[in-house]
């Protein structure tokens, strides 16, 4: 089988015995809680949880604090301009001087043209993180922006053509075409050859407009899981951060250990004893987006 890396970047508090999240990743909002839209599934809530980096002194502090701790990287996000792109870029002068010190994975938003794409390159960026939408109902009425299906897929191709490392998140439970669509996001991914893919599930937020809407099922993320990991083989295949919790979810990560999903991130304590007698384990406190890199370095150690 396949190794398995365990992820704990700093999103959450996390500590069981053999992962700390105090130890992981930070993530840094470029914009604080500022975003352009209000998608009824976030509402904002999420930038609340991350650090404050909406101006240059405080990314600044953040990135160099990042430095002296000897974090491997850092994850870059924050909220959409009306263009549909989160503005990384307009620290692009400050983060290409740590480029080589660290390795900066972000949340793009939706990137319009190839111009965009470039400045997210020339900004340090190695690794693009964007969800897949399959629904254009889903994009109008759910997440409130005026984009496409395609406006979405030809965002990868765009970082792709600059030579970031792209890697899709699929948001179950999102679309409104129900787990049908959510899987066809998976299919429609084939247009852009992604260098990995990641699983997650809608998790309702308090507060937000989706607060009482149903996450999916443990049935519908094996699924995905078993869905992913057929339609791309050679490519890894993560069950990721945010995604429901609970004893009926075991399930989701045992099924992620038995057929071959190559990452999870915030494992349970029974998973990770439950894998260590069928794979290799390596353990990380990088984003999960960061298996583009570490699989190899898994697999030539």
């Amino acid at each position: 089988m396949r190794p398995l890396l365990l992820y704990a970047p700093n999103l959450k508090m996390y500590e069981t015995d053999f992962l700390d999240s105090r130890k992981g990743w930070k993530s840094i909002s470029v914009t604080g809680t500022y975003c352009a839209f209000n998608c009824k599934h976030c509402g904002r809530r999420v930038l609340e949880s991350m650090i404050d980096g909406s101006a240059q002194d405080k990314i600044e502090k953040e990135v160099m604090e990042a430095v002296n701790r000897g974090d491997e990287g850092i994850i870059l996000s924050g909220g959409s301009t009306l263009r549909g792109d989160v503005p990384i870029w307009k620290y692009s002068n400050l983060l290409k001087r740590y480029s080589d010190k660290l390795t900066i994975i972000a949340h793009t938003g939706v990137v319009k043209n190839e111009e965009i794409a470039m400045k997210f390159k020339e900004s340090g960026v190695k690794i693009a993180l964007l969800d897949m939408i399959s629904d254009n109902d889903a994009i109008r009425d759910i997440l409130g922006q005026p984009f496409t299906v395609n406006d979405y897929l030809n965002s990868f191709k765009y970082l792709k053509k600059v030579g970031i490392k792209i890697v899709p998140h699929i948001i179950l439970g999102l679309s409104k075409k129900g787990l049908e669509g959510d899987l066809e996001s998976i299919r429609l991914l084939q247009e852009v050859n992604p260098d990995a893919l990641i699983i997650v599930g809608l998790m309702p937020l308090v507060g937000t407009q989706m607060n009482n809407s149903r996450p999916p099922t443990p049935e519908e993320m094996i699924v995905a899981l078993k869905t992913a990991r057929d339609t791309f083989p050679n490519i890894p295949i993560n069950l990721g951060c945010a995604r429901p919790r609970g004893k009926s979810f075991l399930e989701v990560e045992k099924f992620a250990v038995d057929y071959d999903i190559d990452a999870i991130a915030f494992p349970e304590d029974e998973t990770y004893e439950y894998a260590k007698g069928k794979r290799e384990i390596f353990l990380s406190y990088a984003c999960c987006g960061n298996v583009v890199f570490d699989i190899f370095k898994v697999i030539t150690s």
